[in-house]
């Protein structure tokens, strides 16, 4: 008895064979090499919160095969990576590109990048520091901060006194006050 008995459906087994050999057979790793990345530890100028960071960093093949950046791994989530796809050829340099967004950080910011590729090393390390400011315009004043602060033990006195409105079943209006004759 034969798998298959027309020529249709033998011509697809060999195909979907083909493809999975040439997915998975056919990878061919790289030589290893060496790269240098110009000024490795940076310290930038001070960022007002919210502002993002450009960073462009230089990386050059000072090997002599092609030098393939397989990932790059930013140490917070605050940061995105571009890395060239392409080989670079021995002797070239390519930029990667990484954006800093200081939305959620305050204070002195120290950020770690891995650089994967086809290195004797493996793994290398680009770092930069940068020291994120609060905005001066939207920091709230003593007043503010005393008014929020006044608002908010209010109610938490109301709510002692009276109960959570949510579990009486109705609201009281409290600047309503009612005169019985």
């Amino acid at each position: 008895m034969r798998l298959f008995s027309d020529k249709k459906h033998s011509s697809f087994f060999f195909s979907i064979l083909l493809s999975l050999f040439v997915l998975t057979g056919c990878k061919k790793e790289l030589p290893l090499t060496t790269l240098e990345i110009e000024d490795p530890v940076r310290t930038y100028y001070p960022v007002l919160q919210g502002q993002k960071q450009n960073i462009v960093v230089k990386i050059t093949n000072t090997g002599e095969s092609p030098l393939k950046i397989k990932d790059v791994l930013p140490s917070c989530g605050c940061t995105v990576a571009t890395f060239p796809n392409a080989a670079i050829r021995p002797g070239e340099h390519r930029f990667m590109e990484m954006e800093y967004n200081s939305n959620k950080n305050i204070g002195d910011v120290r950020i770690y990048t891995t650089i994967l590729a086809n290195t004797k090393e493996e793994s290398h390390t680009f770092i930069f520091n940068i020291n994120v400011v609060p905005n001066a315009l939207y920091t709230p004043d003593y007043e503010e901060l005393y008014h929020i602060e006044e608002k908010e033990n209010k109610g938490l006195i109301q709510e002692m006194v009276d109960g959570k409105a949510n579990e009486r079943g109705y609201i009281i209006d409290s600047t309503e006050v009612r005169k019985f004759k």
